[in-house]
């Protein structure tokens, strides 16, 4: 048989190619590789043309004699017709107006031409070969055509689909079918994701073009979200717009761009992606939004180019690669920077660069045991301070060079392609992209929170980040407030910790600081860091800009000295990757390269890459801590990363140390059951507690342990550490040893660990005792006495109503009675020294508690005992 396919997920274009595509291969049918688009489909049972169609069941039953392709070059498109056309080994021809692409059809013929669609393709094939389409076919063939030029108006719509159009007119085709299901209005939910994509968008002015990315979350499925985006980007009149969708567990990546640089097919052709200039999309698994946005931004920089002032951009820290290095010691070295392209110095001298790319092709050659000099492009970019912005496109974009280096009178600077989100940050906001004001207001992606950290801070601690931001450029550096200073400043709350990140030296700031506010101050070399406290009383954790690696998953991380956006990438989360600019002319601007605020206004925690738990497994801890505490949503990509975190086993080389500190943390703060029970909904809780589980009556459980835990704190009956209590109660829900496994998983020892290890007995004899009538106050007194504190508020917690109101008696009037005489009382009486008069002073405190003696009957009582005329029953 003869076969005519498209694409997955069929359009208009691909719709109309296919029906034409028939008359160019006679005999032909049709099949469609998979559901078409929601237009599509709707026209198709209102309308009901007649097709030559078989179907995908059918074909596997066929023997396949010719194929023509339409709309499509890309082998893994096809879907399952992919892999039959091979395997049948027949003739191919393909029929695209964009046939680029990464895996194309083996042994395919292409025929292409300069068009916006396909269908002009095909009808100039038609044209040539003197076929005449009959009025349906040029009806499809012409609804294409509108489809992927969006009404014959986008930049790439070319004077051969605007003739094509016609011809198709002048043959009978119906423009009403084009209005009502091509150019048609937006349905209610995809009105709810042109919202959602409006409030989630972020602008980024990119060499001059204004380029959105938006990350949004559709509460059910949205048809046709591509043409959402197109309506998004035609209403606002952005020439480039990526929208990332996040359908659990696949993200969504949409791309649009009328700007004649930015080609958004090849933009998302690393990615798995197809589409053309103007239109793209891809589908991912195991990717986060951040990462890939910032891998798209990345490549929309490279594809529209950067210009600079090389004295405006130059950042302090140039990382270069030491010429004795050999390749594979210097890609490890990159590796660890998460840098790609780096300086190669010999003494003092920069004498070549090296890129990622080159040490990979050196690698694959075997060269790895060569010298690296042996690999690197001699010569460096090299420029003045003064450089102007023309010459710095010329390095970037003739020369292509990765970075230049510029000469500072203090020693090297560099300016990376990366920097060009600093231009972002040094601009007034005339030169700042800004989210759409119609509909938004006014929000800047280069904010200002100067008044809201006045608001924030103290009158003196506000002095002193204004004179850090000083003291910083005094010595030629940069200095920031990062982490969760900024975070609580955003969301007014009040601010506890105070971290300050430097472009440079931050010990030296440190010292600087001491010396002129007066103070003391610990460094601490191996991190870059250093603890002062001031004279003042104020205290900062001043850090030099850094960034780290892990020689493997849950390490600890090495250091090394970066920028300050390196250094915000290796955070744990959007919402604590940012900073605020402290130096005199910027002081107060926000630099936010990942979209925390946006988080923070949609109240989610995101991560900022996939390797992020593989890293370093207590951020899942850390990621439920926090949610819980702000009253956020872990992002659904997140959720699924922790899970694989989980089921690759990386939890197992944590160390009980970091394992045990971070629940501390986690458990130490209101709302801890609400916390466990995540953990245990992403598979976390086993980790630590193995043969855990909370169903119902568990999580019913940790609810009483909660309403406990705030009442034994309220009447000072438990004065230890919460996340004792916690473990403890966790230690009785598991089989015998629960408290012993979770115990040794922790690392815990002494009383700690005894408190587990005794956990579900001692709770055990507690119940039991306040459930016997006969059971005397001094009795229960004596066992709670000899119990871990801890199990007290466990018990409470898993006591019935009768239980809990004996026990709740006993621990709040029984056993804070204190012994109604002393040991003094009875030696100022004649009893003589001894262990008798111990024993005396406590058989009297139970025959109180007992009823057995007034509380004026004691001193004659404890006489009567210390002398051996008295029982002390």
């Amino acid at each position: 048989m003869r076969l005519v396919t498209t694409h997955l997920g069929a359009d208009f274009d691909a719709f109309g190619a296919a029906v034409g595509a028939t008359l160019l291969l006679p005999g032909s049918q049709i099949v469609f590789p998979g559901s078409q688009e929601a237009a599509v489909r709707r026209f198709v049972e209102v309308e009901r043309p007649p097709l030559p169609e078989i179907r995908l069941r059918e074909l596997r039953r066929a023997h396949i004699e010719e194929v023509l392709v339409v709309d499509c070059s890309s082998l893994r498109r096809l879907g399952e017709v992919g892999e039959l056309i091979v395997q049948a080994g027949c003739p191919v021809r393909v029929i695209d107006h964009h046939p680029e692409t990464a895996d194309p059809i083996p042994g395919a013929e292409v025929i292409t031409a300069a068009a916006a669609a396909s269908c002009t393709v095909v009808v100039q094939q038609l044209k040539a070969r003197g076929i005449v389409p009959d009025p349906l076919t040029a009806a499809l063939l012409l609804m294409g055509i509108y489809e992927d030029t969006g009404g014959l108006t986008y930049a790439d719509t070319t004077p051969s689909d605007l003739a094509a159009a016609a011809e198709l007119l002048a043959l009978g085709a119906r423009l009403e079918w084009v209005r009502r299901y091509v150019l048609r209005p937006l349905e209610p939910g995809q009105l709810q994701l042109l919202n959602q994509l409006v409030e989630g968008a972020l602008e980024r002015r990119i060499g001059g073009v204004p380029v959105v990315v938006t990350v949004a979350r559709p509460s059910e499925q949205v048809e046709e979200a591509a043409y959402v985006l197109h309506r998004y980007a035609e209403i606002f009149d952005f020439p480039v717009v990526i929208a990332l969708l996040e359908a659990p567990p696949q993200l969504i990546v949409i791309a649009r761009s009328s700007h004649p640089r930015v080609n958004a097919g090849k933009l998302l052709l690393p990615l798995g992606g197809g589409g053309h200039a103007t239109a793209a999309a891809a589908r991912l698994r195991g990717r986060s939004a951040v990462e890939v946005s910032e891998e798209l931004l990345q490549r929309v920089r490279e594809m529209v180019g950067d210009e600079w002032c090389a004295a405006a951009l130059a950042t302090s820290t140039l990382h270069t690669c030491p010429s004795h290095l050999t390749v594979e010691e210097a890609k490890a070295r990159m590796v660890r920077l998460r840098i790609n392209a780096m300086p190669v110095e010999e003494g003092k001298d920069l004498v070549g660069v090296v890129t990622r790319q080159v040490l990979d092709n050196a690698l694959a050659q075997g060269m790895g045991e060569r010298p690296v000099t042996a690999v690197m492009r001699p010569g460096v970019p090299i420029v003045a301070g003064d450089t102007a912005p023309e010459e710095l496109q010329r390095l970037f974009m003739e020369g292509q060079s990765r970075f230049v280096v510029v000469a500072k009178k203090d020693g090297w600077g560099v300016i990376t392609r990366m920097d060009l989100f600093r231009r972002l940050y040094e601009r007034q906001c005339e030169a700042s992209g800004t989210v759409d004001r119609r509909l938004a207001g006014v929000r800047f992606t280069v904010q200002n929170v100067a008044q809201k950290l006045h608001l924030a801070l103290s009158p003196e601690l506000h002095q002193v980040l204004v004179e850090a931001g000083r003291t910083a450029e005094d010595c030629g550096m940069g200095a920031y407030l990062v982490g969760g200073v900024v975070r609580d400043v955003l969301l007014n709350r009040s601010v506890e910790d105070v971290d300050i990140v430097v472009e440079g030296n931050g010990i030296r700031l440190a010292e600087e600081l001491v010396q002129r506010l007066g103070g003391r101050m610990h460094p601490h070399e191996p991190f870059l860091t250093a603890a002062v406290r001031l004279a003042s009383g104020i205290r900062l954790d001043v850090a030099t800009a850094r960034t780290e690696f892990y020689r493997s998953p849950a390490s600890l991380p090495e250091v090394e000295r970066s920028a300050v956006r390196q250094d915000l990438y290796r955070r744990d989360f959007t919402i604590n990757a940012m900073a605020i600019d402290l130096s005199p002319r910027r002081f107060g601007e926000l630099l936010d390269f990942f979209g925390g605020r946006r988080d923070l206004e949609r109240k989610i925690v995101r991560v900022l890459h996939s390797l992020s738990f593989l890293d370093d497994p207590t951020r899942a801890i850390r990621a439920v801590r926090f949610a819980t505490r702000l009253g956020f949503e872990i992002a659904a990509e997140t959720r699924q990363l922790i899970r694989v975190a989980v089921r690759e086993g990386v939890f197992a080389s944590l160390s009980g140390e970091r394992m045990r500190d971070e629940l501390c943390d986690l458990l130490s703060e209101p709302r801890a059951a609400e916390s466990l029970a995540e953990l245990e909904r992403l598979g976390v809780l086993q980790q630590f507690a193995p043969g855990v589980t909370l169903d119902a009556a568990g999580r019913r459980f940790l609810a009483e342990v909660e309403a406990m835990v705030a009442w034994s704190e309220l009447e000072e009956v438990y004065r230890g550490p919460r996340w004792l209590v916690w473990l403890a109660a966790l230690a009785t829900r598991g089989g015998e040893a629960a408290g012993e496994r979770t115990a040794a998983r922790l690392a815990l020892s002494g009383k700690s660990r005894r408190a587990m290890a005794g956990a579900r007995v001692g709770v055990e004899r507690i119940l039991a005792a306040v459930s016997r009538t006969n059971a005397r106050p001094s009795e229960i007194v004596t066992l709670l006495e000899g119990c871990e504190p801890a199990w007290w508020v466990v018990a409470m917690a898993a006591a019935n109503t009768g239980q809990r109101r004996k026990l709740r008696k006993a621990l709040s009037q029984w056993l804070p009675t204190a012994p109604p005489v002393t040991g003094a009382q009875l030696i100022a009486a004649g009893v003589p020294p001894g262990p008798g008069v111990g024993e005396a002073v406590r058989a009297t405190r139970r025959a109180l508690l007992d009823g057995v003696i007034a509380a004026d009957e004691a001193l004659k009582y404890a006489l009567a005992v210390a002398r051996g005329r008295g029982d002390g029953a």
